[in-house]
């Protein structure tokens, strides 16, 4: 199989999903505040209260649009992470997947038969590329400590902060890697599985339109239940 064809026969956007990242980062920013904070959130009378001083934190008691600004710490590093992610993941696992069909293709179809072989190879290449992820780590590090502490950042430039931190950054990274490697195993063979079995396409690229997205649909789906208790 060509080079050409391998990285073309699996498109699930990447562009896309990095322009929408700034979209919902203040959810994102939402939800690591209420995962770190440290009092009770449900309380009977100061429920809402409670949730409201957990989110905006020390702009609580601010205007609606300052409080709602106030959830956009963090999103450089967010934007940076991600299109790089998208960047290596999806730009990387073609090669990977080609150096995996052109060596052990044989491997791979005696284990899962012709035809799963080369779903298991999608996904395997996926696998890889998640684990290797993790030199990306500390942008996803910065950017949450900028949304649940964003005054710790203040009067300090990105070199002062990445050398006051140092390997801190990496803080976690076994755990990404445990998060990635099964979570990209699924999205890129949830994706191809979406192709072959439903859609019955001998070949990934001639896939429509609507046949790429409801394949990234199904990717992502299987993605975020694998790697989910990991997260």
């Amino acid at each position: 199989m060509h080079m050409t064809h391998l990285s073309l026969s699996l498109r699930p956007s990447p562009p896309f999903k990095s322009k929408t990242k700034a979209l919902f980062h203040p959810f994102d920013t939402a939800a690591k505040r209420l995962m770190s904070w440290e009092g009770r959130i449900i309380v009977s009378g100061q429920t809402l209260t409670n949730l409201n001083n957990a989110v905006f934190r020390n702009q609580a008691s601010a205007a609606p649009l300052t409080k709602w600004m106030s959830l956009f710490p963090g999103v450089s590093f967010g934007a940076a992470y991600k299109v790089l992610q998208r960047a290596y993941k999806f730009g990387g696992q073609p090669f990977v997947r080609d150096y995996l069909t052109t060596y052990h293709n044989d491997m791979f179809e005696s284990s899962f038969g012709k035809r799963n072989g080369k779903t298991m190879i999608y996904a395997t290449a996926g696998s890889i590329m998640g684990v290797g992820e993790i030199v990306l780590l500390p942008l996803d590090v910065l950017k949450i400590k900028a949304q649940t502490n964003p005054e710790a950042f203040k009067g300090r430039g990105l070199m002062k902060i990445i050398s006051d931190e140092g390997v801190n950054l990496y803080r976690g990274a076994s755990w990404t890697a445990a998060r990635n490697a099964p979570g990209s195993f699924a999205l890129f063979g949830g994706s191809a599985a979406m192709k072959d079995y439903v859609f019955k396409l001998e070949k990934y690229s001639d896939a429509t339109f609507f046949q790429d997205s409801m394949a990234s649909v199904a990717g992502a789906v299987a993605s975020i239940t694998v790697a989910q208790p990991l997260v």
